[in-house]
């Protein structure tokens, strides 16, 4: 598709690809839907989205939650991305390195404040 070939999405003017029997991109409502009733997110594997148990799931035995960033757990049991500081465990926050307690996430935008984010930019 990115050199003209392929079908593209019906909605004006986006140049995306369009999926399935739609013709529509993702963002645009095309692809497969949850199979979940009344649910209108996106198949993520086995016909359901993540919520309703689609997608790859978390390896620990009896563990009902899905697999996060790239790993084969969740994050309770270890998945995902983690801090960077040593010996800190938490879950890295956000796009940054470090959980909140070591500076990660979106900080306050008040002069001189360096506490965390909580909503609306400020703490």
């Amino acid at each position: 598709i990115a050199h003209g070939g392929g079908r593209r999405c019906k909605h004006e003017n986006c140049k995306k690809s369009g999926q399935g029997v739609t013709g529509l991109c993702k963002s645009h409502g095309g692809g497969r839907l949850c199979k979940h009733e009344d649910c209108t997110k996106r198949d993520m594997g086995g016909g359901l989205c993540i919520g309703h148990g689609g997608g790859k799931r978390c390896e620990v035995e009896n563990c009902p939650n899905s697999a996060q960033g790239g790993t084969s757990r969740c994050v309770r049991h270890g998945g995902g991305r983690r801090c960077r500081e040593d010996g800190c465990l938490k879950s890295a926050a956000g796009s940054t390195k470090y959980c909140i307690a070591h500076g990660g996430g979106r900080r306050c935008k008040a002069a001189g404040c360096n506490k965390h984010s909580t909503g609306g930019g400020f703490c």
